[in-house]
């Protein structure tokens, strides 16, 4: 009885709403607007769901609240290089930052978190 109202507890009413923020810079450190930006599941269930969608501003950056439904235990946040203008022509990559720290994988959310990932666009 007690394991179901820690699990209860911690799946309850706003325990699983997960806030991602950041920028997206180049490596000039000039923002770059109109960068899609995904919240996706992770782990063994049903990879790759989008959960949420959202584009950089002007000034590069972004915010992603959602509140993830329960069959989803793990996250991931990214962007999609297909989806801006003249990636492949202009950059060959980028880093991601977790709380300001160059991160060597990418980019886990915890559910139920507010976390912030920059990504820095690498010139070809």
């Amino acid at each position: 009885m007690l394991f179901c109202l820690a699990d209860c507890k911690s799946d309850g009413p706003g325990k699983r709403v997960t806030t991602v923020t950041g920028q997206v810079l180049d490596e000039a450190q000039q923002p770059v607007d109109s960068v899609p930006v995904l919240l996706v599941s992770a782990g063994l269930v049903r990879p790759g769901v989008i959960l949420a969608k959202t584009y950089t501003d002007i000034k590069g950056t972004y915010e992603i609240i959602v509140d993830v439904p329960k069959e989803f235990k793990y996250t991931d946040v990214g962007i999609s290089s297909s989806g801006i203008k003249d990636f492949p022509s202009k950059y060959k990559d980028y880093v991601p930052y977790q709380n300001g720290v160059a991160q060597g994988t990418c980019c886990g959310v915890e559910v139920g978190s507010k976390t912030s990932y920059n990504f820095v666009l690498l010139f070809k």
